[in-house]
């Protein structure tokens, strides 16, 4: 059992680790609310520099979604019918047609007028070999075409560098060799545990705690368990 001491400095350290994977252009966010149906999960979440905002996400049984967030100043989406055009680059576009209710069988793009969300991967298993999740996975950018109920489109386009650390963390698969799942996160909680339990004793390390809370940027940005291993034990 955890110390009393440990137990009031975890939350510091998830704190810290937090903080480092938020510095980049793609964040991970721990509670994110969708705002189709309300429930809370884990995102991977982007905005360009038009404003427009792309998350991807699981709902509370496992399928993977993508929801585009449009900027204050844009006009509505279309709410049905043909609505956006999306090109991971390098593979085929995929046209979006948006229901006003939801399919029997299969699952339909929704739109707000201000988000749309539409379904990638129904999310079990290993991370599909095909398809658009497939392909967004591997593309190095996600380009979009957008219809507006007004009449008007627009086109926008989201980076996927730097994307593969929070869609591990928010969906709970690898992405370009970056571990994730929750063998992945239970053996990370141990490594971090042990490190600041080994804090404690004789006495409490202040020092101690300040190399565990830096090493813990190898778990939060590399995914290197490994390397904070080591990064603890160095001199």
């Amino acid at each position: 059992m955890p110390g009393f001491w440990l137990l009031r400095l975890i939350p510091t350290l998830a704190l810290i680790v937090l903080a480092h994977s938020a510095a980049a252009d793609w964040q991970y966010i721990e509670k994110y609310s969708d705002p189709i149906q309300g429930f809370d999960t884990r995102a991977a979440s982007t905005t360009n520099a038009d404003g427009y905002g792309l998350h991807l996400y699981r709902n509370p049984i496992g399928r993977v979604y993508a929801l585009i967030t449009l900027p204050d100043s844009s006009p509505d989406l279309v709410r049905t019918g043909p609505v956006a055009t999306v090109t991971p680059m390098g593979f085929e576009p995929k046209e979006v047609e948006a229901h006003s209710e939801r399919g029997r069988v299969v699952e339909y793009a929704i739109s707000t007028g201000r988000a749309l969300r539409d379904r990638l991967w129904h999310g079990e298993g290993q991370a599909p070999a095909f398809g658009t999740f497939h392909d967004l996975l591997e593309a190095p950018s996600l380009a979009v075409s957008l219809m507006f109920g007004n009449g008007d489109t627009d086109q926008t386009e989201w980076s996927m560098e730097g994307a593969e650390t929070a869609i591990a963390k928010a969906l709970g698969i690898s992405m370009n060799g970056v571990p994730a799942g929750s063998e992945w996160e239970d053996e990370a909680a141990q490594a971090l545990l042990a490190a600041m339990t080994a804090c404690q004793f004789p006495k409490l390390d202040v020092e101690c705690v300040q190399k565990v809370s830096t090493c813990s940027t190898k778990i939060s940005e590399d995914r290197d368990i490994d390397g904070f291993d080591s990064c603890v034990a160095a001199e």
